[in-house]
Parts: C-alpha cells; structure tokens; sequence
C-alpha cells in the first residue's frame, strides 16, 4: 500500500534523478530533502531503475566532513570549538 499516488511518486523521481545529475557528490539525505520525501521512499522508487542513489557515508567519510568545518569555522573564528 503506497502512501503516494503514482503522478506523486514519477513528481519525486524527476525530482531526485534532476538533483543526481547536478550535484553526483551530494549525500542521500540532500537527494531525499530536494525530492520531498524519505530516503526510504527513494529507495523503492530506485528498484523501478530510473535513478541510482548514491551509497551511504561511512562513519570516516562523516567524521572528516565534520573536522572539515569545524577547521573552515575555527579559521573565520566561528563556533567555540578550541
């Protein structure tokens, strides 16, 4: 049982496999915000083969994003990380 009707869902498909091709380095979360919807949703719709979402982060690859900022902010002395 679909939460959403098919017009809704080929809508949010467009939207995700739109936002894919502009931004290939954006995480699953950025996709599933643009499209509206859950990334669980995006998960079912990716089984039809419209769109491939991209992998999951690993825990390193989200821990070096965070120290990333963290050093552009403490550079521009925002935040009160030491």
């Amino acid at each position: 049982m679909n939460k959403y009707t098919d017009e809704e869902e080929k809508v949010f498909e467009e939207r995700a496999k739109d936002f894919i091709g502009r931004k290939p380095e954006a995480s699953r979360k950025r996709v599933s915000d643009y499209a509206g919807v859950g990334i669980a949703v995006l998960e079912r719709l990716e089984k039809n083969g419209a769109f491939k979402l991209p992998k999951p982060k690993t825990v390193k690859e989200s821990r070096k994003r965070v120290a990333e900022v963290r050093r552009i902010n403490k550079d521009w002395g925002i935040g009160g990380w030491n």
